[in-house]
């Protein structure tokens, strides 16, 4: 009897579980695609198309190791702006990138399409991690 209820609870367990990741993975493509949006409409002029950006000037965002140490701050430089120096990829970036004024969910739509595009892989980010990365 023992064995059935740990299978039952088992089974149940693991059911649950791939319906949370099965929740998520839906949420992170609608998430992606309103990000696409908003990159097209206000990022795409420095960071181009392809998330390259442009040597010494913007910074890449295809395949940047700043993205993947340093989330919060990137988190943090859409939503209040960046000013001074940032190394990505082993250079040095000392440009402005004003603040667009977008809600905690575009912030969090835009880092989930970049995290997520040009050979990217990165996690799920929330409108409410976004709420919580402050001035």
């Amino acid at each position: 009897m023992k064995v059935k209820s740990f299978l039952l609870i088992l089974g149940i367990t693991t059911l649950s579980y791939t319906s949370l990741l099965s929740n998520q993975d839906d949420e992170l493509v609608k998430s992606k695609e309103r990000g696409k949006q908003t990159y097209e409409e206000l990022c795409i002029t420095c960071h181009l198309a392809d998330g390259t950006g442009m040597e010494g000037v913007f910074p890449p965002l295809a395949g940047s190791d700043y993205l993947v140490k340093n989330k919060t701050g990137a988190i943090h430089a859409i939503k209040f702006g960046q000013e001074g120096e940032i190394t990505v990829n082993g250079i040095m970036y000392n440009n402005v990138m004003p603040s667009q004024g977008l809600s905690d969910q575009e912030i969090a739509d835009v880092m989930n399409y970049v995290q997520n595009s040009w050979g990217n892989k990165g996690k799920y980010v929330s409108a409410s991690e976004v709420a919580k990365v402050k001035q």
